[in-house]
């Protein structure tokens, strides 16, 4: 049994926001709980992260991370709520003690690996690099298969990946905006069990960088009609912005119903 864990589940402000007064920001600050999101990723197994930003010290203290172990970094793009590549120059010698021959690959398009290269020097910080476009397939530790779709968030080097082995076959898609038609026709190869999409604006109409909630539901009646979703495939929504001002458990309140469930810090995600 492989584990997902939603490190991460909020937009570029997290929240509560630093500098926010709305009412969902405040009310996060005082009542903490489900409510305080920070910036968006994930991490599949001990091996594999999605995305690092700016929260991954906080990552690994609060969910007790060995961040020595990850073999694969897997990158969807290079904003900097979901890519802080300056982390990674404290893999080098004088900063960490990385075990000998923990090399870390860094999965991502042409700019996101030119970007980690002209941070740090990838030999002392034990990285190498694999780049990726819409369609690449790559092999992650584990037996994992990677397949990089493109996405619509206002840049071409935007990606979102399906994770695929012989026990389960995982999508995860925040900061997508309404698919494009080559990652649709891609997606009708895979059938999946678990389905994890971004939500970010929920009530407010969206299609073209994030998705509202009017899209999102949209989204996964295409992926049900093209046979892309199994039969009882696990639905989660993610990536929430705090401007919509809802909480963990208004969104529940419209998500729970319509058999979706909505993700938070710390969720898990048995595969």
């Amino acid at each position: 049994m492989t584990k997902l864990l939603i490190c991460g589940s909020a937009a570029a402000e997290a929240v509560p926001g630093v500098f926010c007064t709305c009412p969902l920001c405040l009310k996060a600050l005082e009542e903490g709980g489900k409510d305080i999101r920070s910036r968006t990723a994930y991490q599949l197994g001990e091996s594999i992260r999605i995305d690092l930003g700016p929260d991954l010290f906080y990552h690994m203290v609060k969910f007790g991370l060995r961040l020595d172990k990850l073999r694969e970094l897997v990158i969807t793009h290079n904003h900097r709520d979901h890519f802080y590549p300056d982390e990674l120059a404290n893999r080098r010698q004088g900063m960490s003690k990385v075990p000998e021959g923990a090399v870390l690959r860094v999965i991502g398009s042409p700019i996101v690996v030119e970007q980690v290269k002209n941070t740090t020097d990838p030999e002392k910080s034990l990285l190498k690099f694999e780049s990726v476009e819409h369609g690449s397939k790559v092999m992650l530790h584990g037996d994992v298969e990677l397949t990089a779709f493109q996405a619509n968030h206002g840049a071409p080097e935007s990606l979102f990946y399906a994770f695929r082995t012989k026990e389960y076959s995982l999508l995860i898609a925040n900061d997508t905006g309404w698919f494009p038609d080559q990652s649709w026709d891609l997606l009708k190869n895979f059938a999946f069990d678990a389905v994890i999409l971004d939500c970010c604006y929920m009530h407010w109409d969206q299609r073209h960088g994030h998705m509202g909630g009017d899209s999102f539901i949209a989204c996964l009646e295409e992926l049900r009609k093209q046979g892309s979703l199994k039969e009882n495939a696990l639905l989660v929504a993610n990536h929430f912005s705090h401007n919509p001002n809802l909480s963990h458990e208004e969104l529940c309140s419209w998500l729970t119903p319509r058999g979706i469930e909505v993700g938070f810090d710390g969720m898990e995600i048995e595969l």
